[in-house]
């Protein structure tokens, strides 16, 4: 038999979860902007010494851009780039099992098709002789997720330091649609850094309408000492320009020094519904125009 003390502590520990997953949080806010300084000023932290002469461009749809606060994966706040328009990303995810004209995210730009749905910035600036490495952290998601894995679907993000993707999964692969999905029919196959997000078992379909994303994700790479370097962040549709894909790079997260680990903000809550967020939100395939 439990002695009240431990059954005191016990109580205790089950208020405290309970209170976590039903206390009510910050809504999570996206909004747009292109405006460089405001991008400049989000993705930069206060750990830059060795870095100076900062510079931002833009390249794709202004509504592409912006800012987020209070997101589901445990970033807090930053800078999102979106192959549609930002701003239709928070919300109940609500349109799962659906053609490609219902999806909840689906701009294309066009008439370019995918070549008009490419978001880009690129980060210019001087790195002197003490300065060694840039680190970040990003989150990409999707609403192609799952279904259209394996497919010539395969939107992408990159995130080139002078020129080299230093954006990579967890096992060193790009990070693409296919790469984490490779076979929608056979979600066995996932990799292990994809988390799915359908509606109604999703735990953040109440938040965010991307049907699929990936756990927070961070690398670094090597500087040109006593050079101007440049970090581009690109994102794009790949096939056509339907169905819209984002990245969330985490708000000071261009750093010159190494980064806390981000805890997984949701790992107690996937424990105690017992893991459904991995449940397949199977969509109907059919003609994505």
């Amino acid at each position: 038999m439990l002695s009240p003390h431990k059954i005191a502590a016990l109580t205790a520990t089950f208020t405290a979860a309970f209170s976590l997953l039903t206390a009510p949080a910050m809504a999570f806010v996206v909004g747009a902007t292109n405006n460089t300084e405001t991008l400049k000023n989000q993705l930069l932290g206060n750990q830059t010494a060795g870095l100076s002469n900062f510079s931002v461009s833009v390249t794709g749809n202004s509504a592409a851009f912006g800012t987020f606060g209070n997101d589901p994966f445990g970033l807090q706040s930053g800078v999102v780039l979106s192959t549609g328009r930002v701003a239709n990303i928070p919300g109940r995810n609500i349109k799962d099992n659906l053609m490609i004209n219902g999806s909840d995210l689906n701009t294309d730009f066009g008439p370019q098709g995918e070549a008009g749905d490419l978001a880009q910035l690129d980060l210019s600036f001087f790195a002197d002789s003490t300065a060694e490495k840039l680190f970040f952290e990003y989150v990409f998601g999707s609403e192609e997720f799952p279904e259209f894995g394996g497919s010539v679907f395969n939107d992408s993000f990159e995130l080139l330091l002078n020129g080299q993707n230093l954006a990579k999964l967890s096992d060193g692969k790009a990070v693409t649609i296919n790469n984490l999905v490779p076979n929608a029919d056979n979600r066995s196959t996932d990799h292990p850094d994809y988390i799915n997000n359908p509606t109604v078992t999703g735990l953040a379909a109440s938040i965010i309408k991307l049907d699929g994303f990936t756990k927070v994700l961070g690398f670094e790479g090597l500087l040109k000492q006593n050079q101007t370097n440049i970090l581009s962040i690109r994102i794009k549709d790949v096939g056509d320009g339907n169905l819209d894909s984002a990245v969330f790079i985490k708000g000071g997260s261009v750093r010159a020094v190494p980064v806390e680990q981000v805890p997984e903000p949701m790992t107690m809550a996937g424990l105690m519904v017992g893991g459904a967020m991995l449940a397949a939100g199977k969509k109907l395939r059919g003609t994505r125009h």
